[in-house]
């Protein structure tokens, strides 16, 4: 057997979008990839998701690609679901708004989007 090592794997920062139409990027500590290391440990962070607010996650793939940046897609992300939540939409409506984004500009890689409503 060969000894490896690896670096840990960046987690894409959550978005939490506000009914105002701000929004702000939280970055969290990654960890080895899901299924490559035995029994890994990843941290673990608590935070309190404001009424009227929705909690954004994205994969990689929806923020970052041939001709955009990771800032530069997660900025976009989170500009479109906090004008989505400002508009009054639903959690399954704000996911979709981003999602249209990111297949408007030919991504190649997985693209998945989860958001968590307060109201």
């Amino acid at each position: 057997m060969t000894d490896r090592s690896s670096a840990p794997a960046p987690a894409t920062p959550l978005l939490c979008a506000r009914k105002d139409g701000s929004h702000s990027i939280r970055e969290l500590p990654g960890g080895p990839v899901l299924g490559v290391v035995p029994d890994p440990e990843y941290g673990e962070e608590t935070f309190t998701l404001d009424e009227d607010s929705a909690l954004v996650m994205v994969t990689d793939g929806v923020v970052e690609g041939p001709g955009l940046t990771l800032d530069a897609g997660l900025e976009r992300a989170g500009t479109l679901a906090g004008a989505a939540l400002h508009d009054g939409l639903n959690a399954e409506q704000i996911a979709d708004r981003v999602l249209d984004a990111a297949v408007a500009v030919d991504h190649l890689d997985d693209v998945a989007v989860l958001v968590i409503r307060r109201t």
